[in-house]
C-alpha cells in the first residue's frame, strides 16, 4: 500500500487520491465485511468491523492528506490552477468517505452478530 500512496503522490493522479483511495478503502471494508459475516455471522464481532474499519480510516486518511498536500505546487511545477480545486475536492471527499467508513464501524458495536 505504501508503494501505490508513493507512486500517486508523483503522479499527475495525487490531487484525486482521496477521492479514489477514500473509495476504494470504502468498497473493500464494506464487502470484506459483508462477505465475512454472510459467509459465518459469528465472524461479525466488534473486532472484525472496528479492524477493518480502522483499516479502511488509515488508507483514507492517507488518501485525503495526498490530496490536501497536492493543492500546493511543488518547485518547479508553475501554479497551482486546477490541481488546488481537484485537491480540495478529493480532500473533501476523503472527509466524507471517512464518515461513511466510521458509521459502517460503529455498527459493528451496536448490533450482536448473527443478529441483523
Amino acid at each position: 500500500m505504501a508503494v501505490v500512496i508513493r507512486w500517486i503522490d508523483r503522479s499527475g493522479l495525487r490531487p484525486w487520491s482521496g477521492l479514489f483511495v477514500g473509495a476504494a478503502a470504502w468498497v473493500l471494508q464494506h464487502q470484506i465485511g459483508s462477505d465475512l459475516v454472510y459467509w459465518d455471522c459469528r465472524l461479525g464481532t466488534p473486532l472484525l468491523t472496528g479492524g477493518l474499519g480502522l483499516v479502511a480510516a488509515g488508507a483514507t486518511v492517507l488518501g485525503g492528506l495526498i490530496s490536501w498536500r497536492a493543492r500546493r505546487a511543488r518547485p518547479g511545477e508553475g501554479e497551482p490552477g486546477n490541481r488546488a480545486f481537484a485537491g480540495m475536492v478529493g480532500a473533501a471527499t476523503a472527509g466524507i468517505f471517512l464518515l461513511a467508513i466510521l458509521f459502517q464501524s460503529l455498527i459493528g458495536f451496536m448490533v450482536p452478530a448473527c443478529h441483523a
